[in-house]
């Protein structure tokens, strides 16, 4: 880890480039966000920080050409309404952000996402990410643009690493991992909270022309494109999404063996409970009897409450003891 520090109560300039960083995980990160305030403070900062450049990521490849050139003052690339153009123009902005010359307006004159940006730049510094990480996940981002379906879980799982289980590798090294070899948990907490993902989301991906439950389970469970595209609740489609509700809690005690290894100053609490109220959602499917097509799956603010002393015991529990009942 780099020995600079984040100072930002004497850097006004620092102080708005967080503040715009907290802004953005506010507004689309509430899980998240809640879980953030065990942090210590310098690493919520850090945690707000990556969340905002990766959300950045995801809106200039998927949506907006030019959410990332505008978070820089350079000259626009002439060219940014292609895919591999924003692509090119995403990695000359992280290169130049790796190599210290990012170059943005004054203080006073940035934009929220340019603020954020410089969060982010000093963030990389200090707590030293790899920049393969942001690749990985820039090729997620792609990835959904250009896949529609997903035959095996073997191939959904990749892509689940590279848009999820590569940001449990970014938070740890924010977090503090204290096991090089735990890595694969936190790679497999990334994987377990974006395959809730998909099962909560299985009727808006539909609506983009998405598929991600994998093709070999919908024939496993005789379960049809076209069922799916009714909105079909039968026997059939609640086998496969047991099926599937199943799977995810496995990962989710694959990816919870490594919490142990996280500092222990607000960052294993923060982990845990992420990952038992994430899991959540499981149970708010399964209220619903799995029918995900006419009511979106979600946790209440109570609901995420009752739900921190099972991340409390999660916290808690040290390498080689048993692993508490909480998913």
């Amino acid at each position: 880890m780099s020995s600079s520090v984040i100072d930002i109560a004497s850097d006004p300039a620092l102080a708005s480039a967080f503040a715009a960083a907290r802004s953005i995980c506010r507004r689309h990160a509430k899980s998240f966000y809640f879980a953030s305030f065990f942090l210590p403070k310098t690493k919520r900062n850090a945690a707000y920080a990556v969340y905002a450049f990766c959300r950045m990521i995801d809106d200039a490849i998927d949506q907006d050409d030019d959410a990332i050139e505008s978070a820089s003052s350079t000259a626009s690339c002439g060219s940014c309404g292609g895919l591999e153009a924003r692509l090119s123009l995403f990695q000359d902005r992280l290169d130049e952000i790796y190599l210290g010359k990012l170059e943005l307006p004054n203080a006073e004159f940035r934009s929220e996402t340019q603020h954020a940006l410089f969060a982010f730049s000093r963030t990389v510094e200090r707590y030293e990410i790899p920049r393969e990480y942001f690749i990985d996940l820039a090729h997620g981002c792609r990835m959904d643009l250009t896949v529609r379906r997903y035959a095996t879980w073997q191939s959904l799982e990749k892509y689940c690493y590279h848009v999820a289980g590569v940001v449990g590798l970014i938070m740890s090294c924010v977090f503090g991992l204290r096991n090089s070899g735990a890595s694969e948990q936190a790679v497999a907490m990334g994987n377990a909270m974006q395959l809730t993902n998909i099962l909560r989301d299985v009727k808006e991906d539909w609506q983009r022309g998405r598929i991600y439950l994998p093709l070999e389970d919908l024939a496993r469970f005789g379960y049809s494109e076209t069922d799916l595209s009714r909105g079909v609740v039968n026997d059939a489609f609640c086998r496969l999404m047991k099926f599937e509700v199943a799977r995810a809690r496995q990962l989710y005690r694959e990816g919870s063996r490594g919490l142990c290894w996280l500092a222990d100053d607000g960052s294993r609490l923060t982990a845990s409970a992420m990952a038992v109220i994430y899991s959540g959602i499981l149970d708010a499917i399964e209220r619903q009897h799995y029918d995900v097509f006419h009511k979106r799956a979600h946790l209440t603010t109570g609901q995420k409450l009752r739900r921190l002393p099972a991340s409390w015991r999660l916290a808690k529990r040290e390498d080689g003891a048993p692993m508490p009942r909480v998913f």
